[in-house]
Order: C-alpha cells, then structure tokens, then sequence
C-alpha cells in the first residue's frame, strides 16, 4: 500500500545520499603533514665527529654559543634559550645590526659600511651615538620596523635634497656625514618595475608562480639545465621582478648587468657598478621597447597638442616639469 511507496522512496533517497556521501569522501582533499619538533629535557650526549666521522665520536660538547662572543658563558640548553640570548637587554649587537640593515635600506650605505661585519675587522660606524640611539629606540618601539622606519623618513635628515653642491664635494665627496640626502639607485629588478609602471604596463598580481619575460636565444643553453625558457604569455610577462624566475647556472641578463645577487648566498650588500652592458641592456631588451611605446601612446591619448604632450611625458616619468633650458632641445630634437 502507501506506505510501501514510501518506504521505496525513502530507500531511493538514502541511496542517493549514500552514494554522494562516497564520491565527497572520494574527492576530499588529503590533510597534508609536517614534521615538528618537541622539546626535551632527556636529550643525549653530542659529541664531535672526529674528522667529520660520525662513527668516529670523539669529545662531548654541550649547547651553548661560541666562547668569543660576549656573555657566552650563559647555558643554552635549547633553541628558545638561543633565541632570547640573542634578543636579551645586555646583548645590543643584534638591534645595532638591525638598524644599521634599515638605516642602510634608506641613505644607501649603513651607519657601518661593513652592515655584514661588525667585527673588529668591519669598518667602525660613522655616527656611533646615532647608532646605539636607533638600537635603543628600535628596542623601546617593540623592535617595529614600521614604527623606526616612520621615525627616520620623518627626520630631517632624511628629507634633505639630493642635489650635489660644490663645496660639500670636495669636503665630504661619499656624503658619509649626509650634509645633503644620498642618490640610490634601483636595483636590477625595480628598474624594469619603473618601466613598466609608469608606461602603464606593469602587472601588480600578487602571489602566484614564477614568470619568464623575454631573454634572448642562447642564454638558457649556456647553463646545465635541459629546459627550455618559454616566455610567459599575456600579462603575465609584466609582474613584478620580484616574481621572475631566477635560474642560478644562466641568470637572468638583466640580473646580471644590474648587480642582482646571487641567489646561491645570502646577501647583505648588492655591489654597485657602472658598465657599458647596462646600457646595452636597456637599449635591446624588448621589455623596454614595450614600455617606451605604450608610454608613447599613454601621451598620445592622454594629452593633447604638441606642447603638452611634450610636458606630459617628464610629468609622468619624473615627475615635474621640464626645466626652461631643456624644453627648446626637446621641442627641436633634429
């Protein structure tokens, strides 16, 4: 009768449901694992491995730091210890490096040249009340980047003028006592990123993959790898240098001619240099055909008459205006 329908039906749906019940069980993605580590205190004995054997142990050696850094004769057993020895009130070595990387970010060369070496083989630091000052404030800020940063823009220092002056060259030609502010150059992978942006072009996608933007035939196959550099299509092409992807046995051409490090060691200070290929590179990488032209067009579409698309274009790439003396060449170029 009616109830044996039911009982059909509802034997119908519970199948149903079973049988979606297995295909999400099917498709749920697996929970991924993770080492960790736990501490404890029943560690055993280390010992050196003489001559690098580990079957070869020879003395016993406890946890701690090395005896030639100050106040080493602190015990500590784990790494938590390493961790607060390092950030401890008595200890100021790491603030002082930590600022020095920051105040080195900002002006172009650190308080100590040497940002890498403290030692007494390191050069000393030019402003050495400066120095422990930022330390201490760094600490007293909760060690804030953001907040010391905000700090040091908002100096006077910091907002003077770059422009180079006579008098002061000859007094102090490295501007080490910053009478006036540092120039900075880009570095290899903002100097593309400037391009891009301001033409317009640049993808600002974060996240994602690594990219391959052009590089001339031949490169890859210098190196050891077998793989082919296949250029990112679309837009793709114009993220940011940060995402191009970096093959250590053939880096990047532009990497190379504009002091990129290598990615092989950590890297504390990018060189500086001034080569003809640098040069080069900006006048042949497509890139930068790319980004001249859609900037052209940009002014194209954007201003209108000759005299202020001829102001548009240093607006967009300085930007100011053109100074008198150099408006007339650029209104006759022939």
């Amino acid at each position: 009768g009616p109830r044996i329908g039911k009982d059909k039906d509802l034997a119908a749906k519970l199948k149903e449901a079973k049988e979606k019940l297995d295909e999400l069980e099917k498709n749920f993605p697996s929970l991924s694992q993770a080492n960790v580590m736990e501490s404890r205190n029943d560690y055993g004995p280390a010992h050196i491995a003489v001559r690098g054997d580990w079957k070869n142990p020879g003395a016993v050696v406890e946890p701690g730091v090395p005896g030639w850094l100050p106040n080493a004769d602190k015990p500590a057993p784990t790494r938590l210890d390493l961790a607060k020895w390092i950030m401890a009130p008595e200890n100021p070595l790491a603030s002082r490096v930590a600022v020095n990387r920051i105040w080195q970010e900002l002006f172009g060369r650190g308080i100590v040249t040497t940002s890498d070496d403290f030692g007494l083989q390191g050069d000393k630091p030019s402003h050495p009340e400066l120095l422990d000052w930022l330390a201490t404030e760094y600490r007293r800020l909760g060690f804030s980047n953001k907040a010391l940063i905000r700090q040091i823009i908002l100096s006077r220092t910091y907002r003077q003028t770059s422009a180079a002056r006579p008098d002061l060259d000859q007094k102090d030609p490295e501007n080490i006592l910053l009478a006036r502010q540092s120039r900075i150059r880009l570095s290899a992978e903002l100097i593309r990123d400037e391009a891009l942006a301001v033409s317009g072009l640049l993808n600002t996608d974060v996240t994602g993959p690594s990219i391959r933007p052009f590089q001339p035939v031949g490169v890859a196959e210098l190196g050891y790898s077998v793989k082919k550099w296949i250029e990112s299509p679309g837009r793709e092409k114009y993220r940011r240098g940060l995402y191009i992807h970096y093959q250590r046995t053939t880096p990047h051409p532009l990497f190379v001619n504009f002091d990129a490090p290598d990615t092989t060691i950590a890297c504390t200070r990018r060189r500086l240099s001034n080569t003809a290929l640098q040069s080069l590179n900006l006048l042949n990488d497509p890139a930068f055909f790319e980004a001249a032209e859609a900037l052209a067009s940009r002014v194209e579409t954007e201003a209108t008459g000759d005299f202020t698309k001829l102001h548009a274009s240093p607006i967009t790439l300085i930007p100011r205006p053109p100074c008198a003396k150099k408006t007339p060449p650029l209104s006759h170029p022939g």
